[in-house]
């Protein structure tokens, strides 16, 4: 079988040299040649292994770091600029992939979201009721592995310390939905004291009186003088979960067995935010 001949490089000398000491015989030169092309190609063939492993490791090392947020290795001796930008390529490819689906996602529920630096995102919540839109607020998380609430403009009854410590562990989804649906009951009650205002502004003895968050509002009819309605939600709830009559006065007059009927007909349509049935009520006395 004819021999395979190389036409370059360290193995040629190689083959070229073992060729003539195969026709001229062995000399102690020649021999230390032969040995010094030897130490040389084994030394090429290993720091070729290591390269490519540093290579390898570079890249793993690199998206490790960028992943986690780990600043504290200090990984110039594993790759070179070329491979830190690839990784970088690569990990930012795949969180602005990541981002845009959330977002798609939230928005739907009227929350969008949005980096706005390394490691911080801004929630965005649109609230909305009877398919009106009103205020927007918005709250920035930040951290990655560890998240935590920064600066928002929520209003300030709603606990967002409370729900991050209760709710964040678990990811951004169960966090913001839980926001956004006291927001969008606190619309809503909102909306239902106005509402509530309109359509009995011809029976009230003075406007409606609630608290800023609107789990607390009163009101007094001029059907039913000296008693006063209380009606009172939680905040997550979009209507009065529960309503009382009181007296305004200690030596306030009784009351008739016929206005207690109205009064608890009218506290149930109020339960159910059936106002137009309330002001029938009041018509019809």
């Amino acid at each position: 079988m004819e021999k395979f001949r190389y036409h370059s490089g360290p193995l040629h000398d190689l083959q070229r040299l073992e060729e003539a000491e195969d026709s001229n015989g062995t000399s102690s030169s020649k021999m230390q040649q032969l040995k010094k092309l030897e130490n040389e190609i084994q030394s090429l063939s290993s720091r070729r292994h290591q390269l490519k492993w540093r290579l390898e490791m570079a890249y793993e090392k690199i998206i490790h770091k960028l992943l986690t947020g780990d600043k504290n290795e200090n990984m110039s001796d594993l790759a070179s600029s070329d491979v830190y930008q690839v990784s970088c390529d690569a990990v930012s490819n795949a969180r602005n992939q990541k981002l845009q689906q959330i977002h798609n996602l939230y928005r739907l529920t009227g929350i969008s979201i949005k980096e706005i630096k390394r490691n911080v995102v801004r929630l965005t919540f649109d609230t909305f009721s009877n398919g009106q839109f009103f205020e927007s607020y918005y709250i920035e998380v930040k951290g990655y592995n560890e998240l935590s609430v920064g600066n928002h403009s929520l209003p300030h009854f709603i606990p967002v310390i409370k729900i991050a410590e209760q709710h964040l562990a678990d990811g951004l989804r169960t966090f913001a939905q839980t926001v956004m649906n006291m927001l969008r009951a606190f619309v809503c009650r909102r909306q239902f004291v106005k509402n509530l205002q309109t359509h009995l502004s011809d029976y009230l003895v003075n406007e409606i009186s609630s608290s800023n968050s609107y789990d607390f509002c009163c009101l007094s009819l001029t059907d039913f003088p000296g008693l006063e309605i209380q009606m009172m939600s939680s905040l997550d709830k979009s209507h009065p979960s529960h309503i009382k009559v009181i007296k305004l006065h200690k030596r306030s007059r009784v009351i008739s067995e016929l206005e207690q009927e109205r009064l608890s007909r009218i506290t149930k349509s109020l339960l159910v935010a059936q106002m137009p049935e309330v002001n029938l009520l009041l018509q019809n006395n």
